[in-house]
């Protein structure tokens, strides 16, 4: 199924430029990244876009959003396959989560993911912090539980939103690779430096790089 990115990324240089930059660093783990402790870890065998391009029944849609302040939100919905009404998934409980895929199958899901920014904080930096908090952290854990669910029913791991903005604080892994990567490949003053600058304002999940990058 398709991983979909519309809106600002479609329109304005900040956000192309920032998808560009993103998806040169989504790349599997390589042997060198063992200097950040991210070699070999099973989650970064792949992809994270890759990934998301190829969950079963199920599209991704990343837009770029204008807004007051700098923020993203990730959310799966699910509609069944018989054209009932779409029901938002993302704060129900482990519990209802795998029963509502259980009781729908055929249905499709979709993973919405926004990246706002204002036109003050319009910058690449910025704009890839906050794409790689809401992939990394949201819209791959819900990636993996579909994978999971729609392969074996009931083997998919649910994390609730509070759950996966404190992994976020203890060291997502994911997060962490491509924060590394970007911060110590893409220097310049819309780049490094307000990657740096979203991160530690993101005082809700508290995220972080690698220890001395």
């Amino acid at each position: 199924m398709p991983l979909n990115f519309t809106g600002l990324f479609v329109t304005d240089a900040a956000y192309q430029q920032a998808q560009a930059e993103f998806l040169a660093i989504d790349i599997p783990s390589v042997l060198a990244d063992a200097a950040w402790g991210l070699h070999p870890i099973p989650r970064l065998t792949v992809s994270m876009t890759g990934k998301l391009a190829n969950v079963p029944q199920t599209t991704v849609n990343v837009r770029g959003v204008s807004g007051r302040m700098p923020t993203g939100t990730t959310a799966l919905y699910g509609t069944p396959a018989n054209g009932g009404n779409r029901e938002d998934l993302t704060m129900v409980t482990a519990v209802a989560a795998a029963a509502w895929v259980a009781a729908n199958p055929g249905a499709t899901y979709v993973i919405e993911v926004d990246v706002i920014t204002g036109n003050s904080t319009r910058f690449a930096g910025t704009i890839v912090e906050i794409l790689n908090h809401e992939l990394s952290a949201h819209a791959e854990p819900f990636a993996d539980f579909l994978i999971a669910e729609l392969a074996a029913p009931g083997t998919g791991v649910w994390e609730t939103v509070d759950v996966q903005h404190a992994r976020l604080g203890t060291g997502d892994t994911r997060y962490q690779l491509i924060g590394a990567r970007y911060v110590t490949g893409f220097h310049g003053a819309d780049q490094e430096p307000r990657y740096r600058v979203r991160r530690s304002q993101d005082t809700v999940a508290n995220a972080t790089l690698p220890p001395g990058v």
